[in-house]
């Protein structure tokens, strides 16, 4: 990956990482939301469930989707990130455990999702896994296939 798409991938990661952990840890749960960085590098955080009635989760990707495939399209940004709480499976012990999942698209590169897997410990205090990357889905740049 070029310096360049790392840097804008990392710019995305860094603060909707740090913000989905400080809601999880606040309100032991968080809504989907994104970020884009604008053709200039400009960075900005994105909600739109406040415009929803009543949201569902994957109708809030959707929207956030929607609304970054529009902006790509005028040319008006470079990047985006979509943030959601997913399922993921346990690395050790079978069965699935929640994670962070941040989905990053790039005008200039193949998309990539980053995964923080996290548990609450009895506690109540939350452990955050490191975050792993693997292979994404293109959602905003270039051509859609559908599935």
């Amino acid at each position: 990956m070029q310096p360049e798409i790392r840097t804008d991938f990392n710019d995305l990661v860094m603060p909707l990482l740090g913000l989905a952990e400080s809601m999880l840890e606040s309100a032991g749960e968080f809504r989907p939301f994104g970020a884009r960085l604008a053709a200039g590098g400009q960075l900005a955080l994105i909600d739109v469930a406040p415009t929803l009635e009543e949201p569902s989760n994957p109708l809030i990707v959707d929207a956030l989707y929607a609304t970054f495939r529009l902006e790509a399209r005028s040319g008006m940004i470079r990047a985006c990130a979509v943030c959601w709480d997913a399922l993921i499976p346990r690395q050790e012990g079978g069965g699935l455990m929640d994670a962070i999942a941040i989905g990053l698209e790039h005008r200039d590169a193949d998309p990539t999702i980053v995964l923080c897997g996290y548990e609450r410990e009895p506690t109540g205090d939350y452990r955050f896994e490191d975050p792993v990357t693997a292979t994404g889905r293109r959602h905003v740049f270039g051509h859609v296939l559908l599935a």
